[in-house]
Order: structure tokens, then sequence, then C-alpha cells
């Protein structure tokens, strides 16, 4: 492989990286914006222990099916429940 490809090559991977980063900063956001919405609905809402206890089902078969990302979860998830009065010690 010669010096040009080598330059080709190393700039389309550059241009992917940045693709991919993008992408990341772009379903983050998206996050936040749903995360956003999810806490001001719950907040509202007139059994949050009926939805706190159907999101915890939820959770528990959302972290089984992605043990790499239980623990990221696990923080999350909290958050919620303390949304829906449910205080975790």
């Amino acid at each position: 492989m010669d010096d040009n490809q080598l330059q080709e090559q190393l700039a389309e991977h550059g241009d992917n990286i940045n693709a991919l980063k993008d992408n990341q900063f772009a379903l983050v956001a998206q996050v936040q914006v749903l995360q956003a919405a999810l806490a001001s609905l719950l907040l509202t809402h007139p059994d949050r222990e009926k939805v706190a206890v159907t999101f915890e089902r939820y959770m528990k078969v959302a972290k089984e099916a992605a043990p790499t990302l239980a623990t990221r979860m696990e923080g999350l998830e909290a958050g919620m429940l303390s949304l829906m009065g449910r205080h975790q010690a």
C-alpha cells in the first residue's frame, strides 16, 4: 500500500469516526428530550404507583436483555422511580 492509499484510508476512517460521533451526540440529545418528556408526564400521572410497578417490570426485562448496559440503566432507573415517589436506599 503506497502513501496516497494510506492517506485516503486514514481520511476515510476519520470521516467515519466523525459520523459516529455525530450520531452519538444526536442519540444523547434524543434521550435527554425523551427523559424530560417522560418526567413531565410522570409527575402529573394520577396513578404513579401503578406506572412505577409496570416500569420496574420493563426495566427488569431490559436489564436482563442487555446485561452489559444494566449498571448504566440502574442509575437512570433510580431517578425515574424517584420521580414516581419510589425513593430507594
